[in-house]
């Protein structure tokens, strides 16, 4: 199962950001967003939650773009493959099987 939480990230000019980063179920990172991230919230609760998830950001060492794999995309190979797939193959492979699909009438 994929993970993530916010990480503060030191960037090149020395600016410090915070983006959401995403791991892989043993843990080891596998991506984060490209730009920073701002707290949000439907409500002023979830807006408190979530700038409460900011500050745990702060707890942990900061990283930089260098801690990030990246992938490597072969362009030809990328080319010749279809890398589509239907909506119900993304649901299973993301583990997404829910009952609630029935009651919203996919």
């Amino acid at each position: 199962m994929i993970t993530w939480n916010y990480r503060v990230f030191q960037e090149a000019n020395g600016d410090r950001i915070i983006r959401e980063v995403f791991y892989a179920e043993a843990g080891s990172i596998l991506g984060c967003t490209e730009n920073a991230v701002e707290p949000k919230g439907k409500t002023l609760e979830e807006l408190a939650r979530d700038i409460e998830s900011f500050k745990q950001a702060l707890m942990l060492p900061a990283l930089t773009l260098a801690d990030i794999p990246a992938t490597q995309i072969k362009p030809n190979n990328y080319q010749k493959q279809n890398h589509n797939i239907s909506h119900q193959q993304l649901i299973a492979e993301l583990g997404l099987d829910s009952p609630l699909e029935s009651d919203i009438g996919w």
